[in-house]
């Protein structure tokens, strides 16, 4: 069986897609000890492939040896640097639509979208946490319960929108319209799951328009997630408004999308297990991983 390098930095995005892709890998897709992972510095033992994730450094000079693929997750915080590292790798994978159509006008012809995604290991839903043989430490003993109406994870970036999606106003503007909000902060995987269970509705708005981790993550947590309808790559991954979630592109949009949602148990569950079920069957990082093999010809045994 091939050796596969997961290359990543861990000293500022420890909790990210770099080390879902790399579990997906192990566990879902059964490499095992065939997968390692990497620091980007020095040389590396030899490998049928490497797989550079992006990391959040955009201050990195070393190189990936060859073969290699480089997984570009934030084209739209950072795009110089990634366009620079890009021209470095056998193929480019960009988890943006607008990321992959920049690069090509910008000279990079082995590019292609990849979407960000959900592991179900780390993104649980009730019954699955309900179940995990570390329950009680990720709920504190408490019960899952739906009792907020809206919940987010995330970081406020403020200034990182483009005005008509800045995450501070909208979070303060969420918050003001249903005081029975968590928001929560560096929480990641099952305990992260734990704030979306809790919740009535995962809020999602994404910077930028980014089709971002966090929609993946609510949906695959089995609650209805409400995010805004302005990113790309909704309608072409076979994502469908009001059947999947619950969409709005708008303020005023937003408090009738919410309300429903609030008001309507039925039809919100409904909602809720459609977006699980899709996300879960077509959407997963263990998908996105094969994918890149697929694209090297190395077969999984």
């Amino acid at each position: 069986m091939a050796r596969i390098g997961f290359v990543y930095n861990s000293d500022i995005r420890n909790n990210g897609t770099a080390t879902l892709c790399l579990n997906s890998a192990k566990y879902q897709l059964g490499l095992g000890d065939e997968v390692d992972r990497w620091r980007p510095s020095g040389e590396l033992p030899e490998r049928e492939l490497y797989i550079y994730v992006d990391d959040g450094r955009d201050d990195l000079d070393w190189i990936c040896p060859k073969p290699n693929a480089y997984y570009a997750i934030d084209t739209h915080l950072g795009y110089d640097y990634r366009l620079w590292k890009a021209k470095q790798f056998d193929h480019v994978y960009c988890a943006q639509l607008e990321g992959v159509r920049k690069m090509r006008k910008d000279g990079i012809k082995n590019v292609s979208w990849l979407p960000l995604g959900c592991n179900t290991m780390a993104h649980p839903n009730l019954q699955e946490l309900m179940e995990h043989p570390n329950k009680d430490s990720h709920t504190k003993g408490k019960p899952l319960n739906k009792i907020y109406d809206l919940g987010f994870v995330g970081f406020v970036n403020r200034g990182a929108g483009d005005g008509s999606n800045d995450r501070a106003e909208w979070l303060d503007f969420a918050f003001k319209s249903y005081p029975k909000f968590w928001f929560a902060y560096n929480k990641f995987f099952e305990d992260m799951a734990v704030v979306y269970i809790r919740s009535k509705l995962g809020f999602n708005i994404s910077i930028r328009n980014d089709l971002n981790m966090r929609f993946f993550e609510v949906l695959s947590s089995g609650t209805c997630c409400l995010t805004n309808t302005t990113v790309e790559g909704l309608t072409e991954l076979g994502f469908i408004e009001g059947e999947h979630f619950l969409g709005y592109k708008d303020k005023d949009e937003f408090k009738v999308k919410a309300d429903f949602g609030l008001k309507n148990f039925n039809e919100r569950e409904k909602i809720a297990k459609n977006g699980m079920d899709f996300a879960r069957a077509n959407h997963t990082y263990d998908k996105r991983m094969n994918k890149i093999l697929d694209d090297f010809k190395i077969e999984i045994s």
